[in-house]
């Protein structure tokens, strides 16, 4: 299993919230005559030395169990919860058993100090108790959540090994067995889960021959309604030009957008291993999730909801302190179109809209949110076309670029009166200024404008070999 750790409750501690953010003028002794608790408390739950040093914006805890708090969720590979799953939590001396709630919770346990100990086990078939967590209580309430790598559970028709179980948990890297895979879900078979209707299962043989429920991933029918308007076709030497001559550019400048945001390569793939439909290639953005749900579902799906964007792969395993738990895993990173499928599913089970605008969609990746600057007020509407053809992404993309607002301003010629828009620079082949409204500012660390150049100039002399 893979655990995330986020801080944060809000109880309520006499007339403030709690936990509280230190303001001007406030001082432990004033902040303890308001809340009825004594300053030697509130320096032991913050763990202050000198109750004369606060500062301001400083968040202190108010409450034992604001202050020493450990909560635990189970949640499976599509981030259901996984309820009835034997526990045993060793805590300060004590041990509490139980079977985790409807939503996969532990109830909360309060520890005695930052310093204590907290142990998590589950049990397996064979009652044999398996490690899972070892950690400290530390400052403030901390949510666990933990996400298995795959649905390894005991079952009523096989028994599962205590090795079983350690394989599910040996490593902190492991994430949801369909995103490690190089190929689409595969269409689903088995019985509904009494977790999760959408999830089917079946029982099978995994590694070492230990027994399994094997996860198929039911697509949401409203999603599979976009998928049905694909009707394929490669984009023409015509169509290039068509668009081209509405810009009032060289269609290669258009190719090279392609080529450097989508390789160049089919805008689709086969869904189902072959079963199903063609789904255009996309990426998901979880930054964008998270600002377009108002960071709701940050805490406990921090793999698809997060503040901060994905990282690179060279990132992973470095210490990040804009990650969820302070490190980049393999669910903070950028992964192929099958992984991003996945985390659109996920997504799209919180909330639709907001997925689908998460999402920077086909040969341009032109970004769900930025529907309505592709001419195509409706976001249903917009996606449909996506899923069409690639002539339709590239009617799709001359909007974007007619419609997105200018807001580059070139830094060596501040005496330039006007912005600069992405359409001005598709027209005069300014590469910098389309790798800033495709790339953002950061384009220059990834030499997004020199990657545009080149694949310019390699279309420019294939196309002119072709006239020759």
């Amino acid at each position: 299993m893979q655990t995330s750790e986020g801080k944060g409750t809000s109880l309520a501690s006499g007339r403030l919230p709690d936990p509280y953010r230190v303001r001007p003028g406030d001082t432990l002794s004033s902040i303890a005559r308001r809340t009825g608790v004594s300053i030697a408390t509130l320096q032991r739950w913050n763990g202050l030395r000198d109750p004369h040093k606060i500062r301001v914006g400083q968040v202190l805890y108010l409450s034992e169990a604001s202050a020493f708090g450990v909560s635990f969720v189970f949640l499976d590979a599509l981030r259901h919860p996984i309820a009835n799953l034997p526990y045993r939590l060793e805590v300060d001396g004590r041990t509490v058993v139980g079977k985790t709630g409807p939503q996969g919770q532990i109830p909360t346990q309060v520890t005695q100090a930052a310093q204590s100990k907290v142990e998590l086990w589950i049990q397996d078939a064979h009652s044999q108790w398996q490690k899972l967590v070892s950690t400290v209580s530390g400052y403030g309430h901390k949510l666990i959540t933990l996400v298995s790598g795959a649905i390894v559970v005991p079952t009523t028709l096989e028994a599962v090994s205590g090795q079983a179980i350690q394989a599910l948990s040996k490593q902190r890297e492991i994430t949801a067995t369909a995103t490690t895979q190089a190929k689409p879900p595969v269409k689903p078979s088995g019985a509904p889960s009494k977790n999760n209707p959408a999830v089917t299962t079946k029982t099978g043989k995994g590694p070492q021959g230990m027994p399994t429920i094997v996860i198929g991933v039911d697509l949401p029918q409203t999603l599979m309604d976009h998928f049905k308007h694909f009707k394929g076709g490669d984009i023409t030497a015509k169509d290039w030009e068509g668009v081209a001559d509405l810009l009032e550019c060289e269609p290669e400048v258009l190719q090279a957008i392609a080529k450097v945001e989508s390789g160049g390569r089919s805008a689709f793939w086969r869904l189902m291993d072959g079963q199903g439909g063609h789904v255009p290639a996309l990426l998901y953005e979880r930054h964008y999730f998270s600002r377009l749900t108002g960071g709701r579902y940050d805490q406990d799906h921090p793999d698809i909801s997060w503040p901060t964007g994905y990282r690179l792969r060279k990132q992973l395993g470095k210490e990040d302190k804009k990650m969820h738990d302070g490190r980049v895993d393999d669910d903070d990173i950028y992964a192929s179109y099958a992984t991003s499928y996945l985390r659109l599913l996920n997504a799209y089970r919180l909330d639709p809209d907001a997925a689908l605008q998460s999402c920077s969609w086909g040969k341009f990746q032109i970004m769900g949110a930025n529907h309505g600057l592709c001419g195509e007020p409706s976001l249903k509407k917009f996606v449909n076309k996506m899923c069409t053809s690639e002539v339709a992404q590239l009617g799709l993309l001359a909007g974007f670029i007619q419609n997105k607002p200018a807001a580059w301003k070139d830094p060596k010629n501040k005496a330039l009166g006007r912005e600069i828009s992405l359409w001005d620079a598709v027209k005069a082949k300014n590469w910098r200024v389309i790798a800033f409204y495709y790339n953002g500012r950061a384009y220059e660390t990834n030499q997004y404008h020199l990657k545009l150049e080149r694949a310019y100039e390699a279309y420019k002399k294939a196309n002119e070999a072709k006239k020759a």
